[in-house]
């Protein structure tokens, strides 16, 4: 079965839009991907997430991406993501099922695949199949410890909710989800 996209993860970026290494490691394995294996769409996520800079992360992407050689048309942006769970839950509603996508791999880093997979099937449910791929980057136990805090924090918000349920996932998200119920950043 042939895959229909590749979303790539972001991590980081500079005031001006240039992607940080971590960053251009995951654009370099999503647009490789894509191009060996003729996937029709590369998806970009982020918001413009630095105070000083109006550049949204997924236009980053796209202009770093169209740079390794894929089409500008292939590539889409989900531009109201701010995190993981966003990047699943706002590419599903936006791009993915709008336009009848299936079968896509995802791609971050490599000490992120667990949690990302974890994220992705949970908001995705089982009418769509992923695969997730990690750039190999360095990493330490800090950041290790960070991910399992974060996992521990995505069950706490998503504890009541039944895979797959966008109606629920979208409440638990506008509700108890800090990057988005107004705690931290601006109410969706």
């Amino acid at each position: 079965m042939n895959y229909d996209a590749v979303i790539v993860l972001a991590n980081e970026m500079d005031k001006d839009g240039v992607l940080n290494k971590e960053s251009s490691l995951r654009a370099n394995l999503a647009a490789k991907i894509a191009k060996d294996f003729k996937i029709p769409y590369v998806i970009t996520c982020g918001w413009a997430y630095r105070a000083d800079s109006e550049v949204k992360i997924a236009d980053a992407f796209k202009s770093y991406i169209v740079k390794l050689g894929v089409r500008i048309e292939q590539i889409l942006t989900e531009e109201n993501s701010r995190d993981t769970v966003g990047d699943a839950v706002f590419t599903r509603l936006n791009l993915v099922e709008p336009l009848g996508l299936r079968k896509f791999y995802v791609v971050t880093s490599n000490y992120h695949v667990k949690r990302t997979r974890k994220v992705f099937n949970f908001v995705y449910g089982s009418n769509f199949s992923l695969d997730v791929l990690g750039a190999d980057v360095e990493f330490d136990d800090v950041l290790l410890s960070k991910e399992a805090e974060s996992e521990i924090a995505f069950d706490r918000t998503f504890c009541n909710v039944n895979i797959g349920d966008m109606a629920q996932i979208m409440e638990a998200l506008r509700n108890n989800h800090p990057f988005y119920n107004g705690k931290i950043y601006p109410k969706i």
